[in-house]
């Protein structure tokens, strides 16, 4: 039992077109319907001690969103699981969650992602022949494009921000891009901007089906961890 707990959770199809703060109120609604005694600040607007890690962009799904919660009783992430399952919508889920003892904000510990993206090319390529073309992709020590910032727009170079990057068939139709990148509140690489800069690189005239985003990491003592491994750091 503990007083904090870090959750994770999925997002399917169904709401992928949620904003950030769309998702905030779904999870705000569900947890006062589902009775928990989370935690608030204080003040004339007092809001529930919740915390997500990293916001996801319009339009994608992921298995691993992260988030810390408080409460003002011990409880049991069990029960925690259970109960707020209950009543979040179809197409969100609470996976698994972990008491967090250690203070210490979700939101500042990521700082990579892993990303499936499917895509497709309108001319036949053998997988091999895709996966050679992310290959000399990757020997580019420059890839700069331009990037949205809260100042406007920039010239980047993103190379230091892919960690990883290969190609495979899919299991139905075309291809998927398996990419390790940088992510969190420094340094984010969004996955459609990679998709951008590897077409506009490579002259593939690429076309995204789907986004989805797989796992999440922290970074410690140049080591990537899980952020259920990093809770009690």
């Amino acid at each position: 039992m503990a007083r904090a707990l870090r959750f994770r959770f999925s997002r399917d199809e169904r709401l992928k077109y949620l904003a950030h703060l769309d998702v905030l109120r779904l999870f705000e609604r569900a947890l006062k319907r589902s009775g928990l005694p989370v935690s608030y600040t204080q003040g004339f607007n007092p809001r529930q001690k919740i915390v997500f890690g990293l916001p996801m962009a319009l339009g994608l799904t992921s298995s691993a969103e992260y988030a810390d919660i408080e409460f003002d009783e011990d409880i049991t992430p069990e029960t925690f699981i259970s109960r707020l399952n209950q009543a979040l919508p179809d197409g969100i889920e609470v996976l698994d969650a972990v008491p967090l003892l250690k203070k210490g904000s979700i939101m500042s510990q990521i700082t990579s992602a892993k990303y499936e993206v499917s895509f497709d090319v309108p001319q036949i390529m053998d997988p091999d022949e895709i996966n050679g073309i992310v290959i000399s992709f990757m020997d580019n020590e420059d890839i700069t494009v331009m990037k949205k910032g809260k100042s406007g727009s920039k010239p980047v170079n993103i190379r230091p921000l892919i960690y990883s990057l290969s190609a495979r068939k899919a299991d139905g139709d075309g291809y998927v891009l398996d990419a390790f990148v940088s992510a969190g509140a420094e340094n984010n690489l969004r996955p459609d901007l990679l998709m951008k800069a590897l077409s506009q690189k490579t002259g593939l005239d690429l076309s995204v089906g789907s986004i989805h985003r797989r796992a999440m990491y922290a970074s410690t003592f140049n080591e990537w961890k899980d952020p259920f491994e990093v809770a009690n750091d």
